[in-house]
């Protein structure tokens, strides 16, 4: 008997984000849209989540900022220069992209040409992409 209940208390090899990705996606209805809170409902799921949940808190409660998008990933001298910013290419570059995907999504002007303008501030920073 002992054996059996050990058995079933012995964990899968499905990890906790195997998990979480074959959960049913929750959509909440268009009445109830704005009432969802996700810090909630990783609560809820702590015990099922453990460590998906711990992060999830962690990322949630970063406090938003009030810098407009646009602003926020450009990638021109006023958000990124060789005197505010200690950031590798590879992450000027990714954060141009992921910019360019959110104002895509969004529906919003891309950016003009993500390669001049990262080439561009590769060039006056004094970096290249191997630093």
């Amino acid at each position: 008997m002992w054996a059996q209940q050990h058995r079933n208390a012995i964990p899968s090899n499905k990890t906790e984000l195997d998990m979480y990705l074959e959960e049913d996606i929750f959509k909440p209805s268009d009445e109830d849209y704005d009432k969802f809170d996700a810090l909630n409902w990783w609560k809820a799921n702590t015990l099922k989540f453990r460590y998906l949940s711990k992060m999830a808190r962690d990322i949630l409660s970063i406090p938003i900022t009030t810098v407009a998008s646009e602003a926020a990933f450009s990638a021109g001298g006023r958000v990124l220069d060789q005197y505010r910013s200690s950031l590798k290419p590879e992450t000027v570059q990714a954060l141009i992209c992921t910019g360019d995907w959110l104002l895509q999504e969004l529906g919003l002007e891309q950016s003009s040409n993500v390669d001049e303008e990262f080439t561009q501030w590769n060039t006056e920073t004094g970096l290249n992409e191997s630093t």
